[in-house]
């Protein structure tokens, strides 16, 4: 849905060349137009607009003096630095463009009448008057000369399968008749000579001759060896026009038919393939050439009259179609009037530029017309009324995307025009954003007006029926232009300012100048005409404004009503309304200009300053001067947003009123977060369309020219938050319901308006069905800060309920803004059972509640009426203990009774041991009290009889129950705590003795105890270390080494980031292996004998392959010391990437990552009260655990462990056999002993390491 916009237009007039310009060509290298006529070539440089060069044909003798010459053919041969001439009479004339040098390579006595070069300027086809093709090497040697019309089809001949022949075939309407009828000759003002055209790889060629035999006109294929391949069909009414479509799919011609005129697409095989009419009666127009643009986009279709006027004069046109989804669109139109003077003598495609047109019209005037594509959609604010409306050139079509996405080539209107239409414009103010602006080929412009909505209540039918959801646009004025320049599209770059005042660009006077035209209706006229609009209103010139530059495009802010303007060098301008202009600035900033020209700008704030961005041809966005993407692909400013789609396949949403420009640079230039709203993948080479204000929408167009709409997440956020700030309930839920998105936003965007405005939630919503969707998503997590983080977004404060949670403030909210209690818990009775409902009730400790539950039960009043009365009576800590009991939560009742006092705590300790909450107790007392105490020492009961005594021996030690400690060690035979603790108590000398003798122990020798201990620690031999420091020489040393889990912790980060390190570099050795093995088979590897040696399972191929040394140097390895090989060994198994073995270094390294003993230091901690740290440890030892058996499938996978089996029977194929007898061989580079490490580590799960206490 995209037009051709004009960006620029240079004239250079009447340049005054000798003679009539008959063909042209470009040099690439410097961008002039070389022109030649019937005396000589001439080199015009649009941009200075004078006569670079003239070299004189005549003056050589090759054209005769009298101009009665003619040139038949140009090109110019950037390697040579030269052009070649063609002229009519015979002679090929290579011209030097450095030297100036003329030189006559060839003639042909015949004559020639036409010339044309390949693509890559190697080959050289010229037609003589002989009816002969000639192929030339760019040395202009002779290759061949074969004859244009043969009665041979071509290599490419149809291949018949007996069905008879063509005459006895279905026809159709036309009947049997046609078969035998004669083709239809040429037309008379055919000129009868040949057209060559190359295709675009320069392998085929085509070239259109008029049948001697039939009058009629054939198209002949051949190739680059000069064989014929394919004869068309005959065609009736084709004409002379010919281009092959660079891509090379199409051959473009023309058709006169006996109810159209039309251009036909002829595929290399000859037949007919696709075909667009002209906007032209059968005999009004004649199509003179054809022409493709470079990349195959555009086709120029260069007409003129065939009857001449009542001023006896012919009117020229050229015209530019584009194709999108099999439709082809008329995008502009250039009437050139019917001055011949004035008409186009020749006209070229830039072979560089796309989108460059270069034409020379009789009088030497040179004009040069550069394209780019658009966008011609209303101003995307932020108005609700704003349609959304997009125009397409081809006539005008228009489709209001806010109401119905109607996929091109269909529209919603059709506005019928009596001229082809150039340019479209909006009206920039949101309130008149559906009026547009059409100007129109012979320069009037078209006001249409904007096609009001149409509410529910109103019928909307019309008398067939249909119903009409907007009415069409309707046309309120018409203007005309009267401007001083007789080219066409004088006008361009038409921008609509305000009411009935235009703004527009024209050629200066100077080469290098432009014009800004402000323009308005005349006012006397407007007058006169008051009642009657359908006549034209003269458009005056208020002001003119001369710009040094050429102006390539200007835009226009509605809310701030700046236009800004960039000339061709990069230079932006901002348009002044006095009129005059001025430099655009940033704030005290130096001038700020575009590094690279732009060909789409738009007007954006960031950060509360103006900035104007732009879009290369090369997809480069620019704020300013500052680049901040290099791969967009289109982009939208809409609001405060700007949307852009990428190369990578992603559409953006970032809201500029909150980012700087570096911060914006910083977003487009770093991949996205998780959960990133600002991201959406889309479908490859998405396009921007428009965006639909206050909606939402975003509408894209694929490349093949379909439409899909889709909702950015960051655009229906952010306008969900405008509704809930706004207090519209009802559109955000009925948005986020339709789109999926959590319903907690509606709470967590400002939980204390929300909780402030409940009633007007509830009235909004009013579905019970929709209340009860929204209370059952909610859930305790802050999704502003989760699924739907913005920086932008300022939270609310927390509701006031305090610590009750999120799930039950708002539905306790709920409840009491309801206008019926009793009718919410009818409803609620309907779906859960009354019983259940009356516990939850009693859960929430509302007595109130409870009595109107219980009361729409079948439960006895004297029965729960006494209970209640009993409960009421109670301490409100012990009633909830009392509730949470009778309703089994004895967590909370636990909670709620160590909050009664000392008093109860006896029945606190019998639940504590009646439920086993010994964990949760000793949370809530503080560890040095006697409740503390008393808990531990029942926890460490319950230990000993769980048979988990040294457990209990650490709380009992802890809390200071040395005896009992004692004797729980002394069951368990944990003979280091044991002694430590005797030491602790103390025991005398007798009975310390006696028990080490029972415990088979020796109390260590007098020494450095302190030195000891230290080492004890350092080696992590904790319980050792705790028997020295219960030695009474070691008593000063008791409160120095307390054991910490730091180091274990970083040890345990750095074997975890090792682990996955070397896992993931073993899957990208084992692939690039794989793929090395798969190239080696694809080459039959030769110099391979042994690589049916190497297993599949060891992903290794074989050393001669990959250059390895050691397999070349066995014989030295083994002739070495001991000492040299075990070094060569380990040299082998290197971890270094790219090692030929450092899959099997990865493997061993795997293997022994972790091994490490933490059971010992928990029980340290455990007993020093470090019971945080130690729960830490605990968890994290077992995550690591974790994550390695969950990675042994991956490391060890079933295919390459190693099996001593062959793998046989009837269910086996042969290459199954061969697989496992290849798996049993040992690979040469691999030692025997060091197969194991192909085999998975064994996960001893049974041991026992974690604690109890610590869960």
């Amino acid at each position: 849905m995209r037009n051709l916009k004009l960006l620029r237009c240079l004239r250079c007039p009447e340049l005054r060349g000798p003679g009539v310009p008959q063909c042209l060509t470009v040099r690439t290298d410097s961008g002039t137009v070389l022109v030649a006529s019937e005396r000589g070539v001439v080199e015009l440089d649009p941009r200075s607009a004078q006569v670079v060069a003239e070299l004189s044909l005549t003056a050589q003798e090759l054209l005769p003096e009298d101009g009665g010459g003619g040139v038949v053919g140009i090109q110019e041969l950037p390697d040579q630095e030269a052009v070649c001439v063609a002229t009519a009479a015979g002679d090929v004339i290579l011209l030097n463009l450095s030297t100036s040098q003329v030189e006559c390579v060839g003639s042909v006595d015949s004559g020639l009448t036409a010339m044309s070069w390949s693509p890559d300027q190697e080959l050289v086809a010229l037609a003589t008057g002989q009816e002969t093709v000639i192929v030339m090497t760019k040395d202009f040697e002779p290759i061949t000369e074969m004859e244009i019309h043969q009665d041979d089809f071509g290599e490419g001949k149809f291949i018949t399968v007996g069905w008879g022949k063509k005459e006895t075939q279905f026809h159709g309407s036309e009947g049997k008749w046609a078969a035998q009828r004669k083709p239809t000759p040429a037309v008379a003002w055919d000129d009868r000579r040949p057209r060559i055209s190359w295709r675009g790889d320069g392998q085929l060629f085509a070239v259109s001759t008029v049948c001697p035999q039939t009058g009629a006109r054939k198209v002949r294929v051949w190739n680059r060896e000069c064989v014929l391949q394919s004869t068309s069909e005959i065609i009736n009414g084709l004409e002379q026009a010919l281009c092959w479509k660079p891509s090379g799919s199409l051959i473009a011609c023309s058709q006169r038919q006996p109810n159209k005129h039309s251009v036909v697409f002829m595929e290399k095989n000859g037949l007919l393939h696709g075909d667009f009419t002209l906007p032209f009666a059968k005999d009004q127009v004649k199509v003179k050439e054809l022409l493709w643009n470079s990349d195959s986009t555009v086709l120029g279709v260069w007409l003129e009259d065939m009857e001449p006027g009542e001023d006896s004069r012919l009117s020229t046109y050229i015209q530019l179609w584009t194709v999108g989804n099999y439709h082809w669109y008329l995008k502009q139109s250039l009437n050139f009037g019917r001055n011949p003077q004035h008409a186009p003598a020749c006209l070229s495609w830039d072979p560089e530029v796309p989108y460059r047109l270069h034409l020379v019209t009789r009088d030497w005037t040179s004009l040069t017309y550069d394209w780019t594509w658009s966008t011609d959609r209303s101003a995307s604010g932020d108005s609700a009324h704003d349609n959304a409306y997009v125009a397409v050139i081809d006539g005008v079509l228009v489709t209001p995307f806010r109401r119905c996405v109607i996929p091109p080539p269909m529209c919603a209107y059709d506005l019928q025009l009596p001229a082809p239409v150039t340019q479209v414009t909006f009206h920039p103010e949101s309130s008149r954003s559906n009026e547009l602006a059409v100007l129109m080929a012979d320069g009037r412009l078209a006001v249409f007006g904007r096609g009001e909505f149409l509410s529910d209540g109103e019928p909307g039918t019309t008398a067939s029926g249909f119903r009409v959801i907007v009415q069409p646009p309707e046309l309120k004025k018409t203007y005309s232009l009267a401007l001083d320049h007789e080219e066409p599209l004088a006008l361009h770059l038409l921008l609509w300012l305000r009411e009935d005042v235009f703004l527009g660009v024209v050629c200066g006077e100077r080469p290098s100048e432009s014009r800004l035209l402000i323009l308005v209706p005349s006012a006397a006229y407007i007058m006169f005409l008051e009642h009657r609009s359908q006549q034209c209103i003269p458009m005056c010139l208020r002001c003119s404004v001369p710009v040094e530059g050429h102006v390539i495009s200007q835009c226009h802010s509605p809310r701030t009503g700046t236009v800004a303007l960039q000339l061709e060098d990069g230079h932006i301008w901002k348009f002044l309304w006095e009129p005059s202009m001025t430099e655009w600035r940033v704030g005290p900033d130096p001038v700020v200009r575009f590094p690279v020209p732009c060909v789409q700008t738009a007007l954006a704030t960031i950060s509360g300053e103006e900035h104007l961005l732009g879009l290369t041809d090369r997809s480069c966005l620019f704020v300013g001067d500052t680049e901040v993407a290099s791969n967009v692909s289109s982009f939208v400013v809409c609001d405060t947003f700007l949307l852009l789609t990428t190369h990578a396949h992603t559409c953006r949403c970032l809201d500029l009123s909150s980012l700087s420009v570096k911060g914006l640079q910083t977003t487009l230039g770093s991949d996205a977060e998780p959960n990133d709203e600002t991201l959406r993948r889309v479908e490859r080479g998405s396009r921007v369309v428009t965006v639909v204000p206050q909606d939402g929408r975003l509408i894209l167009q694929m490349p093949r020219g379909n439409l899909e709409t889709i909702h950015h997440r960051a655009l229906v956020l952010s306008q969900v938050r405008k509704w809930l700030d706004s207090l519209k309930f009802k559109d955000a839920f009925e948005c986020m319901r339709k789109l999926r998105i959590n319903l907690n936003l509606i709470y967590d965007h400002n939980p204390k308006v929300f909780l402030e405005n409940v009633d007007t939630f509830l009235k909004q919503i009013a579905s019970v069905n929709h209340i009860n969707l929204f209370l059952t998503e909610l859930k305790e997590e802050d999704t502003t800060k989760t699924m739907y983080p913005c920086q932008s977004t300022t939270l609310g404060t927390p509701s006031a309920g305090g610590s009750q949670s999120k799930v039950d403030t708002v539905s306790v909210m709920s409840v009491k803004s309801t206008v019926s209690a009793e009718e919410a818990l009818k409803y609620l009775l309907f779906l859960v059972n009354v019983n259940e409902l009356y516990e939850h009730s009693l859960g929430t400790y509302d007595f109130d509640l409870v009595l109107m539950v219980a009361e729409k039960s079948q439960k006895d009043p004297k029965e729960y009426l006494s209970f209640l009365n009993t409960l009421k009576k109670m301490e409100p800590n012990y009633q909830r203990y009392t509730i949470d009991r009778h309703l089994r939560r004895y967590r909370k009742a636990l909670n709620h009774l160590s909050k009664c006092g000392e008093e109860h705590f006896t029945e606190c300790l019998n639940l504590v041991k009646d439920q086993r909450l010994y964990s949760e107790a000793l949370q809530l007392y503080p560890p040095h009290s006697p409740q503390y105490k008393a808990l531990s020492c029942a926890y460490a009961e319950y230990l000993v009889e769980q048979q988990q005594a040294e457990q209990a021996g650490l709380l009992l030690w802890r809390c200071g129950e040395m005896p009992r400690a004692l004797q729980a060690f002394v069951s368990c035979c944990s003979w280091r705590h044991a002694l430590c603790v005797a030491a602790k108590i103390p025991l005398p000398p007798n009975q310390l003795a006696l028990l080490a003798r029972d415990l088979a122990g020796t109390a260590p020798p007098d020494g450095d105890c302190e030195e000891a201990i230290s080492a004890l620690i350092a080696g992590a031999a904790w319980e050792e270390a705790l028997r020295l420091v219960g030695v009474p020489t070691s008593q000063p040393y008791t409160h120095c080494h307390r054991p910490s889990q730091c180091n274990q912790m970083s040890f345990l980060e750095g074997q975890k980031a090792t682990f996955i390190r070397h896992k993931n570099r073993l899957s990208v050795v084992r692939e690039l292996k794989e793929k090395a093995r798969l190239e080696l088979l694809d080459e039959d590897a030769p110099d391979c004998p042994d690589s049916e040696l190497f297993s599949e399972a060891s992903s290794m191929i074989t050393a001669s392959a990959t250059g390895s040394k050691y397999s070349h140097s066995n014989s030295r390895i083994s002739a070495r010391s001991s000492k040299n090989r075990r070094k060569a060994e380990r040299k082998k198994y290197s971890l270094k990437e790219g090692s030929p073995l450092e899959d099997v270094a990865l493997l061993h390294a795997l293997t022994e990552t972790l091994y490490t003993e933490v059971h010992s230091l928990l029980k340290a901690l455990v007993l020093f009260g470090l019971d945080s740290q130690a729960q830490k440890l605990q968890q994290d030892y077992g995550e690591v655990l974790l994550l390695m058996e969950a990675s042994i499938p991956e490391v060890w996978p079933e295919g390459q462990q190693q099996s001593s089996v062959p793998v046989t029977g009837p269910n086996s194929t042969a290459n199954s056999i061969m697989a496992s007898y290849q798996q049993q061989k040992p690979s040469p580079l691999v030692p025997q002993q060091d197969a194991e490490v192909f085999n998975p580590p064994k996960m001893r799960s049974n041991i026992k390491w974690k604690l109890t206490i610590l869960k």
